[in-house]
């Protein structure tokens, strides 16, 4: 599991665990902050991959669930990171 950065300005609610890299919950709740609170330096700070990883259990509002899921439907996308299927597990 690669570490991801965390951006403490992101976690302003929230404490951050000492084991929060390896901690999925945490890591899977980040990821969803990111998306819904973070900027760009965010996302590239996270990357796609952790991205294409972790979308398919994340809880969305609609238009950013919406343009992931196109996003990841892209040829491109899909020759990079694999094929996704945003209905394969909790995508709504």
């Amino acid at each position: 599991m690669k570490p991801i950065p965390i951006n403490e300005k992101l976690v302003w609610d929230y404490d951050i665990p000492p084991d929060a890299q390896t901690n999925e919950a945490f890591r899977e709740w980040y990821v969803k902050r990111v998306l819904t609170h973070g900027t760009a330096d965010d996302i590239r700070a996270i990357g796609l991959e952790t991205i294409h990883a972790y979308l398919p259990h994340l809880y969305l509002p609609q238009d950013i669930r919406e343009f992931w899921d196109w996003y990841f439907s892209q040829p491109h996308a899909k020759q990079r990171y694999g094929n996704f299927d945003p209905l394969s597990e909790t995508a709504t």
